[in-house]
């Protein structure tokens, strides 16, 4: 071998390495972050959550602050520049799963997996706004919201009104002894149905009515192809 060629192979060598495409941030290396923090709420408060994708669970109990534990997954640089959001303004608590930094413009993989355990008292109202989240919310007696779009839902506890929304997954709701409902579905294709006596007042192609008791308690739910289950 001459001493051009010599000079020549590492020379095509590293031109071959600054060729290879980067490796994808899909691909890197996901690092799991844990977040342990309380929050103060006043007694009737309402905790408000967003997050994309992650179990969402809210619990009630007697105690009078907010309890949030939070498990997050994703790339270190995502970590770094996307946070977990608590704010307390008073009377209510809102999180946000997914706050980017301002000056971050990732736009591949740009959210956090975050799986949520949050405890409250039982007295507040919950709404929460998710993606591919599925949610539970247990004894909490205060007003339900949950919106996601591919994840189910599970409600027990409501005294107040329930507002529940999922395109593909399906709602189950377990509702106190002696509650008084008036219902709302709207569906594509799911099915209504309840295992506590219920009275249909209307059915259409893809709206029905309906009432549980002497009616009153406003239950709204909606999907596109998932069922209703009232237990």
């Amino acid at each position: 071998m001459t001493k051009s060629t010599r000079i020549a192979v590492p020379a095509l060598l590293g031109a071959l390495i600054l060729m290879l495409p980067a490796r994808p941030a899909s691909a890197q290396q996901k690092e799991t972050e844990r977040v342990d923090r309380t929050a103060q709420i006043r007694a009737g408060g309402q905790l408000r959550l967003k997050n994309f994708s992650g179990r969402v669970t809210i619990t009630g109990s007697n105690r009078a602050d907010v309890a949030i534990h939070a498990v997050r997954r994703a790339t270190r640089d995502r970590l770094d520049h996307i946070k977990l959001d608590i704010q307390e303004n008073g009377s209510d608590v809102i999180i946000e799963a997914n706050r980017r930094d301002s000056n971050w413009h990732e736009r591949n993989d740009n959210v956090v997996d975050t799986d949520f355990d949050i405890e409250v008292p039982a007295d507040v109202s919950v709404d929460a706004d998710v993606f591919s989240s599925d949610v539970t919310v247990k004894d909490v007696r205060g007003g339900q919201r949950v919106k996601t779009f591919s994840g189910a839902i599970e409600l027990s506890g409501g005294e107040k009104s329930i507002n529940a929304e999922t395109f593909s997954g399906d709602i189950g709701v377990r509702v106190p002894q002696g509650t008084s409902a008036s219902i709302e579905f709207d569906s594509f294709s799911g099915d209504l149905s309840s295992s506590v006596p219920m009275v249909l007042r209307s059915s259409g192609r893809r709206h029905q009515r309906a009432e549980i008791g002497a009616g009153g308690t406003d239950y709204y739910f909606k999907t596109f192809s998932g069922d209703v289950r009232i237990r």
